[in-house]
């Protein structure tokens, strides 16, 4: 676990998880904007960290 917080792919997956609950929140964004957003967000976060690069032992 301590190996893989050293890894700037997953530090980058944290912060815009961080800042995509923080846009749900906020009621001035468009529904359209979040829904397209959130998907977007989580494919990335999930092609980026299970074929994170610098982390050697992969999932």
């Amino acid at each position: 676990m301590k190996n893989r917080l050293t890894s700037p792919v997953v530090w980058l997956s944290i912060l815009s998880q961080i800042l995509l609950v923080i846009t749900l929140i906020n009621p001035a964004v468009a529904d359209t904007v979040k829904i397209v957003g959130t998907v977007i967000i989580e494919i990335l976060t999930l092609v980026g960290i299970l074929n994170n690069p610098t982390d050697k032992q992969n999932f």
